[in-house]
């Protein structure tokens, strides 16, 4: 009884941050419409990426080995000391590098420099961002779920209440704080939390070295996984702008968040319940049974999904963003097979996670992103509109989770695997 109450607590939380993200969408498409979602988006790309990779990108790294240590509290105490610090360096790193490079950065997200200021509040927001982010791993490796669960929730509540106030009254400048509020408010429960629990005097900093080893190799795969596609993304925002104006980009902006918006529920499926179900297997055959098993039921929700939105398209796209949204439906559609086929192939990722293969997660990455930008650039040349760039991106999720599954099961079922993961 109690880990289904702890389970309907964590999925509630998870559902208020994806309903918080969705009305801030709301609320920016209603007062500025598409050509203010295609101006912003790069900016929400960017929180993106900070909402995962700040601090070093360490939570799944914090849950794996905070979890394995259970048993010996003062090495998990050491552990989070180590983490503690490794999170410091890295959000002070990334505030010295963007103040360097504040101007490029700017040019980049913006396409305009008057906006420079908005990156020197993403800056400083980053910092706060990266505690909160060592703070959930804790949570999490400790198996503090009822307390992960209530600090998302207050932070969510806080960031709609924030967002209610702001984008109304400033707008553009409303919408740059509220955007990074799901993330950032999260800070207020998270240092009180901390504080009640007197959790600093535990801490212990005498394997700061070694704990940093493996820290690292967590911030390589999501250094990769969070930056090199939303990189891509903006790459092809930019190209979309140039190419067919502010308001398709403002289009595609609205198709990817709502994307995104689902697929979290995925990629937290997977990394909360999936990575450790696999990350002591040892026998392929298990493995490959596990991961047959997610594959059909993963794929089976995802599908029925389709189904539903299939035939309610018209009221969701109404919900959530406005009617002027209505005339891109079919797209949604085509995106979402896209999304299909990206989910099947996060299933064998997830396995590569799991076992730490960081040089074979890497290269996934790079391939993925790489693979997206020569179809997109072939179909602009032959046709500057946004189909081709929704077809570009359901071409590279199906070309990607065909080579994943047919690697994953020549190896394994050859037991070829340790020669696989050792890369």
């Amino acid at each position: 009884m109690q880990q289904l109450k702890v389970a309907m607590l964590t999925a509630f939380s998870h559902l208020s941050r994806l309903l918080v993200n969705l009305y801030i969408i709301k609320q920016i498409a209603m007062t500025q419409g598409p050509e203010g979602l295609g101006l912003l988006g790069n900016f929400m790309t960017l929180v993106t990426i900070a909402a995962t990779l700040a601090g070093g990108g360490i939570s799944a790294g914090i849950i794996k080995y905070i979890s394995e240590y259970t048993g010996s509290l003062y090495r998990q105490f050491r552990f989070a000391g180590s983490a503690f610090l490794f999170t410091t360096f890295c959000a002070l790193l990334t505030l010295l590098l963007g103040l360097l490079f504040s101007k490029q950065l700017t040019a980049y997200v913006f396409l305009n420099q008057d906006y420079r200021g908005y990156i020197y509040f993403f800056l400083l927001a980053q910092i706060f961002i990266s505690f909160n982010n060592y703070a959930y791993g804790l949570t999490n490796g400790f198996r503090n779920n009822t307390a992960y669960a209530v600090l998302v929730i207050v932070g969510n509540l806080l960031a709609a209440i924030l967002a209610s106030y702001l984008i109304p009254r400033y707008g553009f400048l409303g919408a740059i704080v509220a955007i990074t509020a799901p993330i950032l408010c999260p800070f207020i429960p998270v240092i009180y939390y901390a504080l009640s629990k007197r959790f600093w005097r535990y801490l212990r900093f005498d394997s700061v070295k070694q704990d940093s080893v493996l820290l690292s190799k967590f911030s390589l795969m999501l250094l990769f996984s969070t930056v090199c596609f939303p990189i891509v993304e903006m790459y092809i925002r930019n190209k979309i702008i140039h190419l067919m104006g502010i308001e398709t980009a403002g289009f595609w902006q609205a198709i990817t968040k709502l994307s995104a918006a689902y697929l979290s529920f995925y990629s937290l499926f997977l990394s909360f319940y999936f990575v450790p179900i696999v990350s002591p297997k040892q026998d392929n055959q298990s493995l490959v049974r596990e991961v047959n098993k997610m594959i059909l039921f993963i794929g089976g929700l995802f599908l029925a999904m389709m189904i539903f939105f299939f035939y309610c398209k018209n009221l969701i796209i109404t919900l959530v963003y406005t009617d002027k949204f209505l005339a891109i439906n079919h797209l949604f559609l085509w995106q979402m097979l896209g999304d299909f086929f990206r989910v099947i192939g996060w299933v064998v990722g997830f396995v590569v996670v799991a076992k730490a293969a960081t040089k074979l997660y890497i290269l996934g990455e790079i391939l993925q992103g790489a693979l997206f930008i020569l179809l997109c650039t072939i179909e602009l040349h032959y046709s500057a509109s946004l189909s081709a760039v929704i077809l570009s991106y359901v071409g590279t999720a199906f070309l990607y989770c065909v080579m994943v599954l047919t690697l994953f099961y020549y190896f394994f079922r050859n037991k070829r695997a340790t020669l696989v993961m050792e890369m």
